[in-house]
């Protein structure tokens, strides 16, 4: 499946509502924007929001260094995207 958005001379697009309703998205819904060598990946905020709080409660409880913090973040956020878009190829 393909869609199509222009952006306009301010720089704001209009997601076509076949992405807005799989993804759940409705007025005041956050997006985050992830750059990646491929391009660039659009995720829910939310569910990345929910993802990383469970990281920060882990890092508090178990004394995590920022670097293991980051490894295990960026694997979710992986894991996110092969299950959130793969069974959709």
């Amino acid at each position: 499946m393909v869609d199509v958005a222009t952006v306009t001379s301010k720089g704001q697009v209009t997601l076509p509502a076949s992405i807005r309703k799989r993804l759940g998205l409705r007025k005041g819904s956050k997006l985050i924007f992830l750059e990646e060598e491929q391009g660039i990946r659009l995720v829910a905020g939310e569910d990345l929001e929910k993802r990383f709080a469970l990281f920060e409660r882990m890092a508090a409880d178990t004394n995590l260094s920022p670097k293991r913090l980051s490894a295990l973040v960026k694997e979710a956020k992986d894991r996110l995207w092969r299950e959130h878009y793969a069974s959709r190829d």
